[in-house]
C-alpha cells in the first residue's frame, strides 16, 4: 500500500472482512423495464447511473446500482457482487463509472443479507449463485447488454460468489476474481486447528453489516468452538470454488485471480492449487500484503505500480470487448516476492513448488528432546491480526529476536549461514515427532529468516492439532505451511521455531500438559532456488 496513514485505518476492515467491489443489484421481471419509483438518476453525465431494487426468484429484494454507457448498445455486461463489508472509499474511489465509460453495462449489488438488500447471508452458497443468474437475466432484459458477453468482476466474498456462479451459468464469458477463497473450510481450519479469532471477527462484522441465515450463523459458531467439523466441512464445500472446477473447465471459462502472500483468510497456495486445476484461459497474480491489499481501489490510487486491478480490467477487455491487448499471452502465474520489487512469471503453480531442498538444521539444545509447556505463547508470533498483512506490505514483516527463544516457551532449530542467496518459492514443510503428556495438543511452527544479529523475520507459519493419541506415545506429524515468496540473503540463517500457541488459533492443549519434540528427528524442507 502506502505510508499514508489514513490508508491503514481503511485497510484494517478490508483485510478482515472479505473485500469485494462495492455495489448492489437484484433481479426481477416484476419490476418491468427500469428502476422502481424512488430510484435516483443522475443526468447530464456521459454514463447514466440509476439505483434500483430487484426481486430474486425466491422473492428476496436486492439493492442494485446500474451504470449504462451513453453510446448505443449492445454493450458487454459486468455484474459485480458486493462486499462483506463496505467502506467509505468504495464510493470515493468508485470505478464502476469508469468501466461504463469504457463501454460496459455495469450492474453492482449488495448480496442478500448485507446492507440494503433483504434476505439472509448465504455465504456464497446456492442462493447467492442463483442471485447472480437472476441479475444477469434482468440486465439482459432491461439494459442494452449483450448476452454473448457477460463478465463477473469482484473481490473476496463477491469473488467467491462470482467463481461459483460462473460454474453454474453458461452465459458467463469471463471472470476477474480478486482474493477469492477457493476452499472455505481451509480458510478457517488449518491442519486440524480452528482459526477461532478469524471466525469470531468475521461473524461479528457480518452481524454488524447484515443478517446471517440460521445455517450460516450455526457454521460460524461451530468454527469458533471447533464443533461439528463434519457438518461444517459439508457446508463449506458447497461454497468452495474448488468443488465446481469441472463445470468451469467444461466451458473453458477465462478466469483471472489475484491473491496475497500474507492473507489470513486465504492461505497462500490455496488459489494456486485451483489455478492448476483450471483448463481454460487462466492467470493468477500473487502480491505482498494481506487480504485484498494488492487489488483494493486505494492500491491503484496510492501505489500506481500496483497493477493488479488494472490488469483485471484488461482481462475483461480482452474477453468481453475483444481487444487483442496481449494479456492472455502472459504467463499463467505472476508474482512479486514479499521482499523484492521484481515480477516473476511461471507456467503453473506446480512449477513454482519445485523439488524442495532439505535444510540441515540443528536444535539449540543438541540432539535431545525439546520440551514445551502446552498452551504457552512465546515471542514467536504470526503478527497482529488483522493488520499484519498490511504492515508486511509496507516492508515490516512480523519480527522477533532469536536468542530469547528457548524451552519451555519455544523449541528452536537453526541452519548454518547460507553461502549464497536462496529464493524461497512455495510451501515449506516440517516433519517432526511429538510426544505429549495428554491425548491432544496444539502447537505452531514458524519459519524465520535470521540475520547475523539474531533478528528474525517471519517467512511462513502454520498451526497443527493432534487428537485421540495415547499419552506418552510419539506421534509423527507433517506440517505443510502456506506458500511463501521470500529472498534470504547470503550469511543469513533459516530458523524453525515451535511454540505452544498463537493468538490466531484455538488450542486444544489441556492446561498443565506438555509436549516434547525430537530434536534430531525434526526435518525442514523448502522449495528454493540457490545462487
Amino acid at each position: 500500500m502506502s505510508g499514508v496513514r489514513w490508508r491503514c485505518t481503511a485497510s484494517v476492515a478490508m483485510l478482515v472482512s472479505f473485500l469485494a467491489a462495492h455495489g448492489s443489484v437484484g433481479h426481477a421481471a416484476d419490476h418491468g423495464g427500469g428502476p422502481t419509483a424512488g430510484s435516483a438518476a443522475r443526468d447530464g453525465e456521459p454514463v447514466s447511473v440509476s439505483a434500483t431494487t430487484l426481486t430474486m426468484r425466491d422473492g428476496t429484494r436486492i439493492a442494485a446500482e446500474v451504470h449504462v454507457p451513453a453510446a448505443p448498445g449492445p454493450h458487454p455486461l459486468i455484474v459485480m457482487p458486493g462486499a462483506w463489508w463496505a467502506m467509505p472509499q468504495d464510493t470515493l474511489l468508485d470505478d464502476k463509472k469508469q468501466l461504463a465509460a469504457a463501454g460496459y453495462v455495469v450492474v453492482s449489488y449488495d448480496p442478500r443479507g448485507l446492507r440494503r438488500s433483504g434476505g439472509a447471508i448465504d455465504m456464497a452458497g446456492p442462493l447467492d449463485v442463483a442471485d447472480v443468474s437472476d441479475v444477469i437475466t434482468w440486465a439482459l432484459a432491461h439494459t442494452p447488454a449483450d448476452e454473448r458477453r457477460v463478465g463477473l468482476y469482484s473481490s473476496s466474498y463477491g469473488a467467491a460468489v462470482s467463481l461459483n456462479a460462473a460454474a453454474h451459468d453458461a452465459r458467463v464469458t469471463a471472470v476477474a476474481a480478486m482474493c477469492p477463497w477457493t476452499d472455505l473450510f481451509e480458510s478457517f481450519v488449518h491442519n486440524n486447528t480452528h482459526a477461532g479469532t478469524i471466525a469470531t471477527f468475521q461473524a461479528a462484522l457480518g452481524a454488524l453489516n447484515g443478517r446471517m441465515s440460521p445455517a450460516t450463523r450455526q457454521a460460524f459458531e461451530s468454527l469458533r468452538t471447533g464443533s461439528d467439523t463434519v457438518g461444517v466441512r459439508a457446508w463449506a464445500l458447497e461454497r468452495s470454488p474448488r468443488a465446481v472446477v469441472s463445470a468451469l473447465n467444461a466451458r473453458r471459462t477465462p478466469v483471472f485471480m489475484a491473491g496475497e502472500w500474507s492473507d489470513p483468510l486465504v492461505p497462500a497456495g490455496q488459489t494456486g492449487r485451483l489455478l492448476d486445476q483450471l483448463s481454460g484461459p487462466k492467470q493468477l497474480w500473487m502480491s505482498p500484503g494481506g487480504h485484498g491489499d494488492s487489488s483494493s481501489r486505494e492500491a491503484t490510487v496510492l501505489q500506481p505500480q500496483s497493477a493488479v486491478r488494472h490488469h483485471a480490467t484488461r482481462w475483461l477487455d480482452r474477453f468481453l470487448l475483444g481487444r487483442p491487448n496481449g494479456v492472455d499471452r502472459l504467463a499463467p502465474l505472476m508474482l512479486r516476492p514479499r521482499n523484492a520489487e521484481r515480477v516473476e512469471t511461471y507456467p503453473s503453480w506446480s512449477a513454482l513448488e519445485r523439488s524442495p531442498l532439505a535444510v540441515p538444521v540443528r536444535a539449540h539444545s543438541g540432539d535431545g528432546s525439546q520440551r514445551l509447556v502446552a498452551g504457552l505463547d512465546s515471542p514467536a508470533d504470526s503478527g497482529l491480526f488483522p493488520v499484519a498483512g498490511l504492515i508486511d506490505r509496507l516492508g515490516l514483516p512480523p519480527t522477533t529476536v532469536l536468542p530469547p527463544l528457548a524451552p519451555p516457551l519455544a523449541a528452536v532449530w537453526r541452519s548454518a549461514p547460507l553461502s549464497s542467496r536462496w529464493s524461497l518459492r512455495g510451501s515449506p514443510r516440517v516433519r517432526t515427532r511429538v510426544t505429549s503428556t495428554a491425548d491432544r495438543g496444539t502447537f505452531v511452527s514458524y519459519l524465520y529468516d535470521v540475520d547475523a544479529l539474531g533478528v528474525a523475520r517471519l517467512v511462513s507459519h502454520a498451526p497443527y492439532t493432534f487428537t485421540g493419541v495415547a499419552p506418552g506415545a510419539p506421534v509423527e506429524v507433517d506440517v505443510l505451511m502456506p506458500a511463501a515468496a521470500w529472498d534470504v540473503a547470503p550469511g543469513h540463517r533459516l530458523a524453525l521455531v515451535v511454540d505452544g500457541g498463537d493468538h490466531r488459533y484455538t488450542s486444544v492443549s489441556p492446561l498443565g500438559s506438555s509436549m516434547s519434540f525430537s530434536a534430531a528427528g525434526t526435518r525442514l524442507s523448502v522449495p528454493a532456488r540457490t545462487g
